[in-house]
């Protein structure tokens, strides 16, 4: 593809290819839009990505890459959309994931990613999708997501973070989805979250919360699915 010096949309999505992805994808410098997802590619993310500050949408999801997710992650200004779910990444998500200022979502769902989530992603102000879920993400869940003030989705389920749900959470007045399930969280559900009047689904399943539901969830008047499964909860339905 050296000779693609004009390219800057590359669309590969939904076939069998197989092997790495092309490492010279991004030869010109004007690649905008590269999707190769649902295909059979295997091996890292091309470097030559990192020269591509013109990149505004990346959909490499449901292959089986691999490698370390922080050298498939660089400072790309433009960068709105980022779909790496359902690949073999692994390592630690990096703290200058940040940078991404104009991101909007960040999926990298079904990865081996692993360690604690870094407090920088609430300075991603622009993110309305996070979904990090079935990793091996651990530790608390940092209250620097709090500040993502524009945060539609939330889905951490299924890893392996420990401590409380933060209340500040409940901040995050945008939030329509939020889930927390299959983690090891521990503690009560925090009454914070009642502040997020227009969340349609809230999935604390398979955690080890206690005490009572609060009255607050139950003023959730938006709410059309509600899952507490797998706890010791205690006391009446509010």
């Amino acid at each position: 593809m050296n000779n693609l010096t004009q390219l800057m949309s590359l669309q590969l999505a939904s076939n069998s290819f197989v092997g790495n992805l092309p490492p010279d994808v991004c030869s010109g410098g004007l690649l905008e839009n590269f999707t190769a997802r649902s295909n059979f590619f295997t091996g890292p993310i091309p470097q030559s990505l990192k020269n591509c500050s013109t990149l505004f949408r990346v959909r490499l999801e449901n292959n089986q890459l691999t490698g370390d997710i922080s050298d498939a992650l660089d400072t790309y200004p433009n960068l709105n959309y980022l779909d790496l779910s359902y690949n073999k990444l692994h390592r630690m998500l990096p703290a200058r994931i940040a940078q991404y200022n104009n991101l909007t979502l960040l999926r990298i769902s079904n990865n081996n990613i692993s360690g604690a989530l870094p407090s920088e992603l609430g300075n991603m102000k622009n993110l309305n999708v996070l979904d990090l879920s079935t990793n091996h993400l651990s530790r608390g869940i940092t209250k620097g997501l709090a500040k993502l003030k524009a945060l539609f989705e939330l889905s951490l389920e299924n890893n392996e973070f420990t401590g409380s749900i933060p209340p500040e959470i409940g901040t995050i007045l945008t939030l329509r989805s939020l889930s927390l399930s299959k983690n090891r969280l521990v503690g009560p559900i925090p009454k914070q979250l009642g502040n997020c009047i227009d969340i349609l689904s809230l999935n604390l399943s398979g955690n080890e919360l206690h005490d009572s539901i609060l009255v607050e969830i139950g003023s959730l008047r938006s709410l059309g699915s509600l899952d507490l499964s797998g706890h010791s909860l205690v006391g009446e339905i509010p």
